[in-house]
């Protein structure tokens, strides 16, 4: 059960959700939380991909190396 929030947006981003919520069929709080939803997913992709970004040119590789350290840790895996 969803409990009662209140946010605050601008009369025109507002139209903007009834409009594409009307036009799918669906109420401005279903909308509006699926693109909540969708939006912090991207952002938690975002967040780990530069993560990533940031772990790699910490490590000193480069993305040239990649296919080569990865053949060498399968080659380590399939050794143990």
């Amino acid at each position: 059960m969803a409990t009662q929030n209140s946010i605050h947006v601008s009369e025109e981003l507002l139209a903007e959700l009834q409009s594409k919520a009307a036009a799918e069929g669906k109420t401005v709080d279903e909308l509006a939380e699926a693109v909540l939803r969708k939006g912090l997913a991207e952002q938690s992709w975002q967040d780990l991909l530069a993560y990533g970004r940031e772990r790699g040119s910490a490590s000193g590789y480069t993305e040239e190396d990649v296919p080569r350290v990865v053949k060498e840790w399968r080659r380590e895996q399939r050794g143990r």
